[in-house]
């Protein structure tokens, strides 16, 4: 079932969230701060964004985070995600089609007129381009970075 997540699975998305890090070549080698990873995911609870949780058995396997905010030209609206993850075990299926769904809808009701969702972790690029693809989405450019150390 996928369904907005509230404050007590801020452990939980704690835990996943320190699973994707740990899995990105791009990210395991920034700290990963679990106190600052909760009050995020708390203040997206709480309006700041939003976060959708995929619930099994009574336990979450998978979440989207994101957000939603006027373009820095126009009163228009864009929304982005933070992150999309799924426990490794439970992808190839629908679950990130379903994450992904919930949060076009949750956009478009908040009146977005653009989604935008990236691949910055390394992690599976070209199927999760696929995905995105298939969902309707468009290359939009390319993402470019330097680490400092």
């Amino acid at each position: 079932m996928i369904r907005p997540a509230t404050e007590a699975d801020i452990p939980r998305l704690i835990e996943l969230g320190q699973a994707m890090h740990e899995e990105s070549p791009e990210y395991r080698g920034i700290s990963y701060d679990p106190e600052k990873v909760g009050s995020t995911l708390k203040a997206l609870i709480n309006g700041a964004g939003v976060i959708f949780a995929y619930e099994r058995s009574g336990e979450i396997h998978g979440a989207l985070a994101g957000w939603i905010e006027e373009f820095w030209f126009s009163r228009e609206k864009q929304a982005g995600d933070f992150a999309l993850f799924v426990d490794p075990e439970y992808r190839n299926g629908l679950i990130a089609v379903k994450l992904a769904l919930a949060f076009h809808s949750w956009a478009h009701l908040l009146g977005a007129r653009r989604v935008q969702m990236g691949i910055t972790t390394g992690v599976h690029a070209d199927a999760t381009g696929r995905l995105y693809r298939s969902l309707g989405m468009q290359d939009s450019g390319l993402l470019f970075q330097k680490d400092f150390s």
